[in-house]
């Protein structure tokens, strides 16, 4: 009788341990799904492809990689390429001036790291992705293109949704918005290496204001490192 309640109590014991190992592998097998999707969604597809690729030309790309990438960016929620290309080449233009669009100086860091979504945009600094048809078809049927993947993850998992997209792209327009918001100051961009860090390279910003198509800013830019693995194997950059 002893033997077989302790047979019970470790068996119910064994299931518990079973049970906390296999609830902590769920949450982590997320957490990993959410860090891969967020360097996804910021580094390949916001910096390395919306900022230095399309925005400052800093390296050749096979059009269809080009396309795709791009297309998996849309769902950083950051906007269309053309709306975003045309807002960041106006801010290159005109930065930490009254003419920029999201300068910290003049807008306060709060309109530009909640608000920048919001600004102007004009179509005369996106010409050439205007004459495309991808990025006419991508700036016109964005929303189309996000609600229809948020349906399909919260029809599979809700929670999906919410660790492989929500959240990435959450952490995409927080963190890239932030090298914005808290990159400039005093009129002018300044390096903030744990921002850096954290956005895979962007935030090297007085670097890249300086040299706005230089594809590496810095040893520690790791998507400009990833650029010259990938497109500029035989080119040679000295970093800082």
């Amino acid at each position: 009788m002893y033997s077989s309640i302790h047979h019970v109590k470790y068996l119910k014991s064994t299931s518990c341990v079973v049970g906390i190992l296999g609830i902590q592998s769920v949450y982590l097998v997320r957490i990993h799904a959410s860090a891969l999707m967020y360097f996804v969604l910021n580094g390949l597809g916001m910096i390395m492809t919306y900022h230095r690729l399309l925005t400052h030309r800093s390296y050749p790309c096979p059009k269809w990689l080009e396309y795709l990438l791009s297309f998996i960016t849309t769902f950083s929620f950051t906007g269309s390429a053309i709306t975003w290309i045309a807002i960041h080449r106006k801010h290159h233009k005109y930065a930490d001036t009254e003419k920029d669009p999201h300068s910290p100086d003049y807008l306060g860091f709060w309109r530009v790291q909640f608000f920048t979504a919001f600004a102007e945009v004009e179509g005369r600094y996106a010409t050439d992705l205007m004459r495309d048809k991808f990025y006419k078809w991508q700036h016109k049927h964005y929303t189309k293109i996000i609600y229809f993947m948020l349906i399909l993850l919260l029809l599979i998992d809700p929670m999906l949704a919410v660790y492989v997209l929500l959240f990435p792209a959450s952490l995409t327009l927080f963190f890239g918005t932030l090298v914005l918001s808290w990159a400039h100051k005093d009129y002018k961009p300044r390096t903030v290496l744990w921002l850096a860090l954290i956005t895979f390279g962007d935030a090297f910003h007085d670097v890249h204001h300086n040299h706005p198509n230089k594809h590496r800013l810095h040893k520690y830019d790791i998507i400009g490192w990833i650029i010259e693995k990938l497109f500029l194997r035989n080119k040679t950059t000295p970093v800082g």
